[in-house]
C-alpha cells in the first residue's frame, strides 16, 4: 500500500517550500506540500514531514504552532523533521553553537515521540527579497561572526541533497518497518 505525506512548511521567502517540493518528488507514494500556516489536518496522512526555515536562530513560529496545534495526532503518526538554512553545520563563536542541529532541536523536542528522521538542508540569501529585520540581524550575525556586514547573495539549496533526504527518510520507514516485524 502506498505511504500517505503530508509535507508542512514554514517558509518566509519560499525556500523551505521549494526544498519540500523537491523532497515530495523523491518519496514513493502519494505527497502534498501544505503552508504550516494552512494548519492541514494530518489525520489522513501516515507520515508528517515539518520543514521549517531558520531565522533569528529558531524555526519559524507557524511550524511550532502547527505541533501544538496537532500535537495529539502526530502522536500517532511517524514524522521526520527538516530545517533550511544557509549554515547547516554551525559555528563556535564566543563560547556559544550558532546554527546547525541547535536550531531544529526546539522543533525536535516539540514532538510527542522521537522523529524517524531530521535534518538540515541548504536554503538561499537573496538580499533583494529580505526585509529590513532579516537585513539588519544578518549584518550582526556576520559581524559577530567576524566577517563583513554586507550580506551576500548565496544559495545552498540542491535538489539533490532534498532527494537524498528523501531516500533516508524511506530508508528509516522501512527500517523501522522491519525493526517491528522482528520483535
Amino acid at each position: 500500500m502506498k505511504k500517505k505525506y503530508l509535507i508542512v512548511c514554514a517558509s518566509k521567502y519560499g525556500s523551505t517550500t521549494q526544498t519540500g517540493r523537491w523532497i515530495g518528488e523523491r518519496l514513493e507514494g502519494d505527497v502534498t506540500v501544505s503552508d504550516a500556516g494552512e494548519m492541514t489536518d494530518p489525520q489522513d496522512s501516515d507520515v508528517i514531514l515539518l520543514g521549517s526555515g531558520i531565522y533569528s536562530h529558531t524555526v519559524l513560529s507557524p511550524i511550532k504552532e502547527y505541533v501544538d496545534t496537532y500535537n495529539m495526532v502526530l502522536k500517532e503518526k511517524q514524522t521526520a523533521v527538516f530545517g533550511v538554512a544557509i549554515d547547516t553545520s554551525g559555528v563556535f563563536v564566543r563560547g556559544k553553537v550558532h546554527g546547525g542541529w541547535e536550531y531544529i532541536m526546539p522543533l525536535i523536542n516539540l514532538l510527542p515521540n522521537p522523529p524517524v528522521h531530521a535534518g538540515l538542508l541548504g536554503g538561499e540569501i537573496n538580499p533583494l527579497r529580505l526585509d529590513d529585520k532579516d537585513k539588519a540581524g544578518l549584518v550582526k550575525f556576520y559581524k559577530m561572526i567576524g566577517q563583513s556586514g554586507e550580506i551576500p547573495f548565496k544559495t545552498r539549496m540542491t535538489k539533490q541533497d532534498s532527494w537524498e533526504f528523501a531516500e533516508k527518510l524511506m530508508q528509516r520507514i522501512s527500517q523501522e518497518k522491519t525493526d517491528e516485524a522482528v520483535q
